[in-house]
């Protein structure tokens, strides 16, 4: 009797067992690449073009900066041997501030550029979440990948990347 009870078990677990797999075979995945839906979205091009408006008023700055510390060694090099102590240490210091300032002016530039970007590209995921949403709740997905990282392979059909961005484009 003993052996009926296990196999009755066995049984009842492999029936189980059948039954949740055939109800994960029900479940419909989707994908969407995040990065296309920024770079290609409407609101990811404007981004683009602010970020690069961003990076050419920094490039400006530091061009100038950059001109300032060659005109200070340009000076230094050609009248440094005819200037007396005081002046040419000075000249240095200044030329040695001037380089400091170069570099943080450097650092601030991409931190700034960095953080903007990172900025612009959450109002954008968050602007698209809702319509992400929509989408696949009207095509029947019950869950929805975003980390390309996290699949090991992903058949093109199931990648609503397009359909997303005709929605938010709209």
């Amino acid at each position: 009797m003993g052996r009926r009870v296990i196999l009755s078990i066995a049984s009842c677990a492999a029936i189980l067992l059948v039954l949740n797999v055939a109800s994960y075979a029900a479940e419909k995945v989707g994908y969407i690449n995040l990065q296309r839906l920024v770079n290609e979205s409407d609101m990811g091009k404007a981004a683009k073009e602010d970020i690069q408006r961003l990076r050419s008023e920094k490039e400006k700055e530091l061009k100038g900066k950059l001109k300032e510390i060659n005109e200070l060694r340009a000076l230094i090099d050609e009248q440094g041997e005819s200037m007396d102590f005081a002046e040419r240490r000075d000249k240095a210091q200044e030329l040695n501030r001037a380089y400091k300032d170069y570099q943080r002016l450097l650092e601030d530039a991409k931190e700034d550029i960095s953080n903007e970007d990172q900025e612009l590209v959450a109002i954008i995921l968050q602007k698209a979440d809702p319509v992400l949403k929509e989408v696949a709740k009207k095509q029947r997905y019950t869950i929805i990948l975003k980390d390309a990282n996290a699949i090991g392979y992903l058949d093109p059909s199931v990648d609503i990347t397009d359909d997303v961005l005709k929605e938010l484009n709209k």
